[in-house]
């Protein structure tokens, strides 16, 4: 195992791009052990950007929610003052 985590290391070391150009031109071969580990460790980057992406979706999403939520109760103030303004007129 140890040289597992010695070859993710590498892996790490050298960039999601240039492990892309390597497995495209072969490098981690088409069978054996390293190829698999190499897709596994590319999906696991894709798969922090989606999760980073998410929570960035979420994020925007609660702040909508909170902006509505504003508007929504200064409209309502606005129409108990006015109506408060034109009933005293």
């Amino acid at each position: 195992m140890a040289e597992d985590d010695d070859f993710i290391a590498q892996l790490e070391a050298l960039g999601e791009a240039e492990v892309r150009r390597l497995l495209a031109k072969g490098v981690y071969g088409t069978t054996g052990h390293k190829r698999p580990m190499v897709e596994a460790w590319l999906e696991s980057k894709v798969q922090s950007r989606n999760d980073v992406a998410n929570l960035e979706i979420r994020r925007i999403a609660r702040s909508a929610k909170n902006a509505a939520w504003t508007a929504a109760i200064a409209a309502i103030i606005s129409a108990i003052f006015a109506a408060i303004v034109w009933n005293s007129s």
